[in-house]
């Protein structure tokens, strides 16, 4: 064999060698799918504040704390099913709001709605506007402005609302929602937390109320 020959074959060997190498490197470090749902611990659950926007009884069997973006088309879609949730459980399920505005780097106008928003409650009306908002975050995505078009038509007083808005704390309100998030690993909205689990993204609304029902069942069941 000609020394030509000996160093083809070895550098042939070496790029295989080489090559498997890469390969099994690459396809060890591939991600694994993400889960719909996440286990948290106990001490990892959000904390309900007094002036977290919430609908439902206090004394609800069940608590729903979720993080959501008026910029988020995901988040409008699960305002409808969480309405729809609302209607069939009533009395058993409390809903606690969590400002999280993700886009607001992108839509601006969001961070306004979320600052619209809590000024909102402060007149018992954030679940109104929060439903109209949700209905024009497609404009929102479209870089429209929109936060005349929803204050007139949830018939609040937008002079008042413009000048609450203004106000320090309306801000670092939603500054603490957003820090708990991050200090929560929450990273999309809607995020929800259900009985120490946390959920990522819009479930579909059988899949929503089956959740609901399976860790109602199991409260009850504790309780006896």
């Amino acid at each position: 064999m000609t020394e030509a020959a000996r160093f083809g074959i070895v550098a042939g060997a070496v790029v295989l060698l080489v090559g498997g190498g890469m390969f099994f490197k690459i396809k060890q470090s591939a991600p694994k799918p993400q889960e719909a749902a996440i286990a948290i611990t106990p001490t990892a659950a959000p904390t309900i504040k007094i002036t977290d926007p919430q609908r439902g009884p206090a004394n609800a069997p069940l608590t729903i704390v979720y993080f959501s973006d008026f910029g988020c088309d995901s988040c409008a879609g699960a305002d409808q099913i969480l309405s729809a949730l609302s209607e069939e459980f009533g009395e058993k399920i409390r809903f606690v709001w969590k400002d999280f505005p993700n886009h607001k780097n992108i839509y601006p106008e969001s961070y306004e709605l979320h600052k619209a928003g809590r000024c909102a409650a402060t007149m018992g009306k954030f679940w109104e506007f929060q439903r109209v908002a949700f209905l024009h975050t497609s404009e929102i995505r479209l870089r429209q402005s929109v936060l005349d078009k929803v204050l007139e038509e949830t018939n609040l007083d937008s002079a008042a609302i413009k000048k609450c808005m203004d106000l320090p704390g309306i801000s670092a309100a939603i500054r603490d929602n957003e820090r708990e998030a991050q200090q929560l690993g929450v990273s999309a909205t809607p995020t929800f937390f259900i009985a120490g689990t946390r959920y990522e993204g819009a479930m579909p609304y059988y899949q929503f109320a089956g959740t609901i029902r399976k860790t109602l069942a199991k409260i009850e069941y504790d309780s006896k």
